[in-house]
């Protein structure tokens, strides 16, 4: 069992502002980046939280995030808007151009923002959860770094596009959410393998000559540059490979984001797109008429039978929900490995004195 250090969602935040801080990011977007990345670690995606400071310090060393970006709308209309992102860092960028398709589906039904110049824009839910909160229906979606083969072949063409889709919550039930990245896993579940040092299952990913692997290293090697050493697979095969293609279609092509080779050649991950689209039910219908049906949909679903062994049917999201609320009450064992990497960072930018432990760090 890997070690770990039990921290507050509240502790969680404010050090992953303050990290960013230290990095350069300014107060703006630090403070949505924070909110975007502790999203993740409230509702147990861990590999894109916190987890993810070490990332975006190498990502700004190396030139690929812009500290000062100009962040401009190119063009709007009533129910779009299409944005240059400067290459900012992406889980700020990101959630800027979200908040405007949520301001353009609350002023008039429906809003379609997308975005040139982004970069990694964390879990794709934070921004669905944004919609939905606002009794929205939410889709987001980017196309990734090239982290996977297309179908039979060996090399990295292709992301996982990480998309979300979240309906509102009923009048009884929990809102139901898809987040996921549409290869097998996403790369921070490799690269979480990595911290603990445990083996992965042999369909996560492909060493560089396309054999299955189940060695984390021959995937994603943090030493190596660039670290993506091997590909991911992509879920469910041809249609996982098709899901990627057409999210890398939504949210590459359309806003003239970069995808692919144009990726691989710069050695950078910025320059991608963002896709996000909100929806305001009531142009459709009554929204209370909605939640009923909703309520009506979520618990047949809930309480249809079992199969023998299985205590409990769970939606989309709700076991993330479930979680997001124990944690903020609760608290959550933070793994030592990813404490240590932002104790890290605190280091590097002598924010905290070099004997300092990640008890320090993370002290309430």
């Amino acid at each position: 069992m890997a070690k770990g250090i039990h921290v507050s969602i509240k502790k969680v935040r404010e050090i992953t502002y303050e990290g960013l801080k230290l990095m350069g990011i300014d107060d703006e977007l630090a403070s949505r980046s924070a909110d975007t990345l502790t999203t993740a670690d409230a509702r147990g995606v861990d590999t894109h939280g916190i987890a993810r400071l070490r990332f975006y310090d190498r990502a700004i060393e190396g030139g690929e995030i812009n500290l000062k970006p100009n962040v401009r709308m190119i063009k709007e209309t009533p129910v779009s808007a299409y944005f240059e992102c400067d290459n900012g860092i992406g889980v700020g960028t990101a959630d800027i151009v979200n908040d405007k398709a949520i301001e353009l589906a609350k002023k008039n039904g429906i809003g379609i923002a997308v975005a040139t110049g982004g970069h990694h824009f964390g879990a794709a839910g934070h921004y669905t959860l944004k919609a939905i909160e606002q009794d929205l229906i939410g889709m987001s979606a980017q196309p990734s770094q090239p982290l996977a083969a297309p179908l039979g072949g060996t090399k990295r063409l292709i992301g996982n596009s990480p998309n979300s889709l979240a309906f509102p919550a009923g009048h009884k039930t929990l809102p139901m959410m898809l987040d996921m990245a549409s290869t097998t896993v996403a790369g921070g579940k490799v690269e979480m393998a990595i911290r603990k040092g445990i083996k992965m299952p042999l369909d996560w990913g492909l060493d560089a000559e396309g054999r299955p692997t189940d060695d984390p290293l021959k995937v994603i090697n943090p030493t190596m540059n660039p670290p993506i050493v091997g590909t991911l697979t992509p879920m469910a095969g041809p249609k996982g490979y098709c899901m990627i293609v057409m999210f890398e279609l939504l949210a590459g092509i359309l806003p003239k984001a970069e995808v692919g080779e144009a990726v691989l050649a710069s050695g950078r991950t910025s320059g991608t797109g963002y896709y996000f689209l909100a929806i305001d039910p009531s142009i459709i219908r009554p929204l209370d008429e909605m939640k009923r049906d909703l309520d009506e949909y979520f618990l047949t679903i809930k309480n249809s039978p079992r199969r023998e062994g299985v205590d409990e049917i769970f939606l989309p999201g709700e076991i993330e929900h479930k979680i997001a609320a124990d944690r903020k009450n609760n608290g959550y064992m933070l793994l030592e490995a990813v404490a240590n990497e932002a104790l890290g960072v605190f280091k590097k930018y002598k924010a905290i004195h070099e004997g300092a432990t990640i008890e320090d760090l993370f002290k309430e």
